[in-house]
């Protein structure tokens, strides 16, 4: 039986068309490493505009049953999706909330804190210590006195207006000796020395209720004690801002 070209021509046209119909029918979704695709029940692939060519990637194998440990990067026993703080360093006390215990909450956490227990409110540096307001390292008082000198005066004099400019309403005023003597002469000298400059301070205009004094006596030595011009620097007030 012969049939014309175009009856042929049809025929042939409408089996590629069944077949396009068939394969968009199986169509369905499955996500590759290249991105989404389409794989039809014969095994064909496409893009996301039903082009065809694209080569089919093999499935990633189906997670096994049973049970597993929700994700937690830090390894701080909080998991990711409820952890407000993911990138804690391994071994840190973390809260409820997956973040480092902040103990005087002066927002330094714990571990980094070099000044644990500082009151609420204290204003405190990257280490989680009060800021240093002022360091008076030439302040020599008369010897084995607190009586302040002319020259320790006009010290303070000049450091009156950056203390009425803090906007700190409590400053630890704190004297420090070298170690020449008992260290308990030197405690007892030092905390002396620091009420003669908050007197001082407060009979120049400073609000009394802003000045806290206290001694270190020798302690925190910030130069060497074997010379004079170092023991000289250790003998200082520190006026700090809380």
């Amino acid at each position: 039986m012969k049939y014309s070209i175009n009856v042929v021509k049809a025929f042939s046209i409408l089996v590629l068309l069944a077949a396009a119909a068939q394969a968009q029918a199986d169509k369905v979704v499955w996500t590759s490493g290249g991105g989404t695709i389409w794989k039809s029940g014969g095994g064909l692939c496409w893009n996301a505009t039903f082009e065809g060519g694209t080569t089919c990637e093999p499935a990633p194998e189906p997670a096994p049953d049973g049970n597993y440990w929700a994700d937690d990067a830090d390894y701080d026993g909080v998991v990711d999706n409820q952890d407000n703080c993911p990138f804690t360093p391994e071994g840190v006390v973390v809260d409820s909330v997956g973040c480092a215990l902040d103990e005087d909450n002066d927002g330094v956490p714990d571990y980094l804190d070099d000044c644990p227990g500082t009151p609420a409110g204290t204003t405190v540096n990257v280490s989680g210590c009060p800021v240093l307001l002022l360091q008076l390292t030439n302040i020599t008082f008369e010897t084995n006195s607190a009586k302040l000198t002319d020259a320790d005066k006009r010290i303070l004099d000049e450091a009156i207006s950056t203390i009425k400019a803090s906007t700190s309403n409590h400053i630890d005023v704190v004297g420090y000796t070298d170690n020449t003597g008992a260290a308990s002469y030197n405690q007892k000298l030092s905390e002396k020395r620091a009420q003669s400059v908050v007197a001082y301070l407060i009979n120049k205009g400073i609000s009394s209720t802003r000045l806290f004094a206290s001694g270190r006596g020798e302690e925190n030595p910030i130069a060497t004690n074997d010379t004079e011009a170092g023991r000289q620097a250790n003998r200082r007030v520190e006026l700090l801002a809380k």
